[in-house]
């Protein structure tokens, strides 16, 4: 049986052979045969009868639905990624309040439609090569790889959803923007090069830093970075800012720099009820102390620059089920640890369910459930600081 996500893109992107099992229409799919019939009694000839006139009559339905519900479909969840980003866009753009958040996803006209990549990641996923660099391989060291496809969709959404989200960002960051700032943002575990790239066009040197390899491999293209719109992408892979190569490639002079769900407290310092414990590989392991992070992100600033931190949360389990990591969503630092670094702290641990909850529900992320069905599974917390002019004394 297909699983309902594979089978909706199967009648969205090819027609769709529908699987009508109540009227007894037999779900046809290249390479997969499914006897979805009902069940007949009576003797061998009467059953090979009314096989044959379900199959033939059913053959006929399900070419007719299947085009005219894959017509439906197509206006609904538009094949191109990029088609879907700017339908998402316009679901997003009333929950949107500044200009920059605005201009922000009014940007996605400006994507390209990226082809499908392939990717290879070593066995123990601490590796991972474009395919044109696996090919460069000798047939010896290309053992031991493993091929990923990934569709276009996975160029812009990877495994965390829409960018868009992002918009939310910007909008709470633009009461504390200073227009003198220097367009320069770099996004601390950014996940997918959406954002970054949609930055760019509104004219920001936009840099995102990331440990997952994959990332590297996928946005190997001259296309991915370098000049973009009015600005620039530039992405870097490894322990920011614990490795002195890549500090230097990252730099500094940044007017802005974000985190979303990726500096929670769950991930940094997880609580976990007593007698349990965390599998590491489920933690953001910052490779520097808390106190020598806070300083870092300080002095990537610029005075006035902004640090913002934006954590989307599942509800945590009960104490008798395990702990979740990212179901902690408040800030890893506290209060007097920001104010030590020398920021002045705007907001911390500000909820923003409210929100979060409207644009799920508003991009379809929510089906089935209502609002107050929504509310208690979405969980959203934000913190924003700002880099004082005078620096603290022990930086």
């Amino acid at each position: 049986m297909l699983r309902v996500a594979a089978f909706l893109r199967i009648c969205s992107r090819d027609l769709g052979f529908y699987l009508l099992r109540g009227s007894g229409v037999v779900a046809l799919q290249v390479g997969d045969y499914s006897d979805g019939s009902m069940a007949i009694s009576g003797n061998v000839e009467r059953l090979l009868m009314q096989k044959f006139v379900v199959y033939s009559v059913g053959w006929w339905f399900v070419i007719a639905s299947g085009w005219a519900m894959a017509q439906d479909s197509a206006a609904i969840l538009p094949e191109r990624i990029t088609d879907k980003l700017q339908v998402e866009a316009q679901k997003l753009a009333p929950l949107v309040q500044s200009e920059i958040a605005t201009e922000f996803l009014a940007a996605t006209k400006n994507l390209l439609e990226p082809e499908p990549r392939v990717v290879y990641r070593n066995g123990d996923r601490t590796q991972a090569i474009s395919a044109q660099e696996f090919s460069k391989r000798s047939e010896s060291d290309q053992v031991g790889w493993t091929r990923r496809d990934c569709p276009p969709a996975f160029y812009y959404e990877t495994g965390y959803g829409s960018p868009l989200v992002y918009a939310r960002v910007l909008d709470l960051v633009a009461p504390h923007w200073d227009v003198a700032l220097p367009r320069k943002v770099l996004d601390f575990g950014y996940g997918s090069i959406g954002q970054l790239q949609l930055l760019a066009h509104l004219g920001f040197e936009a840099h995102g830093v990331d440990v997952e390899p994959i990332l590297g491999a996928l946005y190997s293209e001259p296309s991915d970075t370098g000049a973009i719109g009015r600005g620039s992408v530039a992405i870097h892979t490894g322990q920011w800012p614990a490795h002195a190569e890549l500090n230097s490639a990252v730099g500094g002079s940044y007017g802005l720099i974000t985190s979303k769900n990726t500096l929670k407290a769950g991930y940094i310092h997880p609580n976990p009820p007593a007698g349990q414990t965390v599998d590491p590989k489920r933690l953001v392991h910052l490779g520097v102390r808390d106190e020598a992070f806070l300083q870092h992100v300080h002095s990537s600033l610029v005075p006035g620059g902004v640090f913002i931190i934006y954590n989307i949360c599942p509800p945590q389990n009960l104490a008798d089920q395990p702990y979740l990591p990212h179901a902690d969503g408040k800030s890893p630092f506290s209060r007097a640890a920001y104010e030590q670094a020398g920021f002045e702290v705007l907001a911390l641990d500000v909820e923003d369910r409210v929100w979060v909850v409207d644009a799920f529900l508003a991009l379809g992320y929510t089906t089935g459930k209502t609002r107050e069905e929504a509310s208690q599974e979405l969980f959203c917390w934000y913190t924003i600081v700002r880099k004082v002019a005078k620096s603290p004394k022990n930086e």
